[in-house]
């Protein structure tokens, strides 16, 4: 063995080079509670690394919600900048601002998003995009309601650098003005392996449902605006024809939407009330068909869901889910007017749909913009984030 001369000159070090800062990214948010908004949130989040963006999510709602772990174990930094007392909201978004120092501003509280964004203008942040989620605000038409609106939309023209919406039903929401090429859509993106790792029979071992009966299946949280009890008329109409079939709702915020209208569903032998799920992945493979009788929708990430694994989608006739059944195989529109008895004779015809035509759906779906990995890449763009080699 040769020794190495200490007295020798050592060659020169490289320097390593310094690395790119990570860009400081604000995001504008009610709360973090299981809802479609803060699943597709926390996907982005995971799928961009903190080396390459810093996240900061600011609820507005006086909680931080019960995904806040989850945040933060992807990396983020989540903090309160309550809403109320109004009046001191400004003073208090401010701080924030000044205490973040974000390259970036991302807001996602609807019309809202105007004030906030006005904000990060005088705050002088470069990029400051309002998300928009939905078709609506589910709020009534009152003069004093279209007169904020058209208040917020001005502001919003004003402060924003991008106006991005999830379907275009979404941008018209937010007013866009002709030729303006800020006001775009932005498609959510499903992680399809949040639903992998399951089949069938084992789905249906979890919730102790026969291997020979068609099974309906719905995911989303008790609100008015998800018209849950529908589910409940479809699923009698649906047992005229099929007296086995069963229905699977899991979603939070409790069942009393459906005990209300529904009184004794919760007895029933054949309907599942799941509550509140960790995973979709036994709810969506369990299933042969989803339904989704929503009165309003932005871009539904459990549509994307289910379709990534093969499970037909039966939906209201909404503006944006009319947008989105011409992109993907698998999703049929029925209005909400046809009634039960239609509903449930079209659920059955597509919970009849054999292995080919599940794989099909799937297939589609997961060779699709709607992937984590493309809307991951463009949020990198919209951030100017430099992917690491």
């Amino acid at each position: 063995m040769t020794l190495a001369d200490p007295t020798a000159p050592r060659p020169a070090q490289r320097r390593p080079p310094e690395s790119t800062p990570a860009v400081r990214v604000l995001h504008v948010v009610g709360c973090l509670d299981r809802g479609g908004i803060e699943t597709a949130s926390l996907d982005i989040c995971r799928a961009v690394p903190p080396g390459q963006a810093h996240q900061t999510f600011v609820t507005v709602n006086g909680v931080t919600g019960s995904l806040t772990p989850a945040y933060r174990d992807a990396g983020a930094t989540v903090v309160q900048c309550p809403l109320r007392p109004r009046h001191l909201f400004p003073l208090r978004l401010w701080r924030c601002l000044r205490a973040a120092r974000p390259d970036v501003v991302v807001s996602h509280i609807s019309l809202f998003s105007a004030a906030v964004l006005a904000a990060a203008r005088v705050a002088r942040v470069p990029v400051r995009i309002a998300r928009m989620w939905s078709e609506g605000d589910d709020k009534p038409a009152s003069l004093r309601r279209r007169l904020l609106r058209g208040l917020c939309r001005a502001v919003l023209a004003h402060a924003a650098t991008d106006v991005l919406g999830v379907t275009a039903a979404a941008v018209d929401f937010a007013g866009p003005r002709p030729h303006d090429r800020r006001y775009r859509v932005l498609y959510n993106g499903v992680d399809t392996a949040r639903t992998d790792g399951w089949d069938r029979a084992a789905a249906r071992r979890r919730w102790e449902l026969p291997d020979d009966v068609p099974v309906f299946g719905f995911l989303g949280r008790a609100h008015p605006v998800k018209n849950r009890p529908f589910l409940v008329e479809v699923h009698h109409a649906a047992r005229e024809h099929h007296p086995g079939a069963r229905l699977l709702v899991a979603g939070p915020l409790g069942v009393d939407d459906l005990t209300t209208a529904h009184p004794g569903v919760d007895r029933d032998p054949h309907v599942v009330l799941a509550g509140e799920v960790e995973e979709v992945g036994p709810v969506l493979h369990a299933a042969d068909v989803l339904l989704l009788p929503s009165l309003r929708e932005g871009l539904p990430g459990v549509v994307l869901e289910a379709l990534s694994v093969g499970v037909p989608v039966v939906a209201a006739d909404l503006p944006s889910l009319r947008e989105l059944s011409v992109l993907v195989s698998g999703l049929t529109l029925v209005p909400l007017s046809a009634g039960p008895r239609v509903w449930a004779r079209v659920a059955l015809e597509q919970a009849g749909a054999d292995d080919a035509r599940r794989a099909d759906i799937a297939r589609a779906l997961r060779d699709s913009p709607f992937t984590l990995d493309h809307v991951a890449r463009q949020w990198r763009r919209l951030w100017r984030v430099d992917p690491a080699p």
